[in-house]
């Protein structure tokens, strides 16, 4: 009895704040809010975005006009009369509110896909959280008050902005990730050009293709020849190493040759690079090795892609003891919310020494968050979400060449 009282008098309370923020007086604030929010973080994306914002852009620049045109025909009902009025009494209020619910979600959407949750996402989230209740509840009092009837015009705004909203987030949801993918065409070659006193001049050829419909950034592009000791005669597998093999849970690297040691390495593509869609891009080397009928030669190259969304920031030396080399670099956010909340992450790309479990050099790229107050408070683990806007994709490809003297 004493818990249904006390949710009870809870809902009555709820009752009672929504009324007084729903007064008409106090209400045309949250128009004034909505007025300047909306347009003032347009802006702020077509600046940083460019073309890519400017469909939500405009749609936001929209809203937030509806908005003001609500708070002047609040103002002249205020005026005009002294009668109570519900906010949702008036065409241009449902209009302007309706239309905020769809953009209101994007700041949610975007922080729960990382992992990072500080003092200030908190707080926007708290801030659009507010706004998206009270456009709620004025849309749910127009359809269930039915008051102020609206006009054919702004029946059209109310149906057709959350509309272009949703469509908006839709295509940069799911569509654009699924069809804009990074996809880029790796070839390497390993030919043998001549053999001259026990001495065979090889040539490696390295071809790169984007084949996909977006323009990528090259965070790091390396090709890599190895050298390996083989056996004489190949080990035959019985068929239950041939079954254990298979239904192992993860891939494990298997080689019956002999990793040696490096014998050219070289870069493809600078860091920070692009790659365009359509973009061919072909690189030969030249290398002398000595003929060996135990040796074989494995040429294998290295990418890792992001998709474009503005200028990447200079690429940094860091430290990792078991890599060539290590470079880091911060990632571009194309609009304001994304950069607030998207936990600003950078991306690592590490040349790695052999080790036990690969015994070869390979590329590895991780992605770590960047709190706002990362100089006092630093963070250091590696995020498995970085962005849901954003795309990135490793490319490893290979090819072997075995030595006959």
């Amino acid at each position: 009895m004493g818990m249904k009282n006390a949710v009870t008098t809870g809902i009555q309370r709820l009752r009672v704040y929504f009324l007084w923020a729903l007064n008409l007086h106090r209400f045309r604030w949250v128009l004034v809010v909505d007025g300047v929010t909306f347009p003032a973080t347009a802006i702020a994306d077509l600046v940083m975005g460019g073309s890519d914002q400017a469909i939500t852009g405009l749609l936001r620049i929209a809203v937030g006009v509806i908005n003001w045109v609500a708070w002047f025909d609040v103002r002249r009902h205020l005026r005009a009369t002294a009668l109570p009025l519900q906010p949702w009494g008036l065409p241009s209020v449902i209009a302007g509110q309706a239309s905020t619910i769809p953009f209101l979600w994007f700041p949610f959407w975007i922080e729960l896909s990382g992992d990072l949750h500080d003092l200030i996402d908190i707080s926007l989230l708290i801030f659009a959280g507010a706004l998206f209740v009270i456009a709620a509840t004025v849309t749910l009092g127009a359809i269930i008050g039915r008051q102020g009837s609206l006009t054919v015009t702004w029946g059209i705004v109310v149906a057709l902005l959350p509309f272009l909203g949703i469509l908006q987030f839709w295509y940069m949801t799911f569509y654009r990730p699924a069809h804009e993918r990074p996809r880029v065409n790796a070839i390497a070659e390993l030919d043998e050009v001549r053999v001259h006193g026990g001495v065979s001049q090889m040539r490696g050829t390295v071809t790169l293709e984007s084949v996909g419909e977006a323009e990528l950034d090259v965070l790091g592009a390396f090709y890599a020849v190895t050298d390996h000791e083989v056996g004489a005669v190949g080990h035959v597998m019985r068929d239950g190493e041939v079954s254990k093999a298979l239904k192992r849970s993860k891939v494990v690297w298997r080689d019956d040759s002999t990793y040696r040691g490096v014998l050219e390495v070289g870069r493809l593509i600078r860091h920070g690079g692009r790659l365009t869609p359509g973009q061919k891009l072909k690189t030969s080397f030249v290398f002398d090795v000595k003929n060996s009928p135990q040796r074989k030669l494995r040429l294998s190259v290295f990418l890792s892609l992001v998709n474009r969304e503005g200028d990447l920031r200079e690429f940094a030396e860091c430290i990792s003891d078991d890599s060539y080399v290590c470079f880091e670099t911060e990632l571009p956010s194309q609009s304001l919310l994304r950069y607030t909340l998207g936990d600003s992450p950078k991306a690592r790309v590490a040349f790695l020494r052999p080790s036990k479990d690969v015994p070869v050099p390979q590329l590895v790229t991780s992605f770590l968050a960047v709190s706002w107050d990362a100089e006092a408070n630093p963070v250091d683990g590696e995020v498995r979400k970085i962005d849901i806007f954003r795309d990135s994709r490793g490319v490893t490809s290979s090819v072997e060449y075995r030595l006959d003297p």
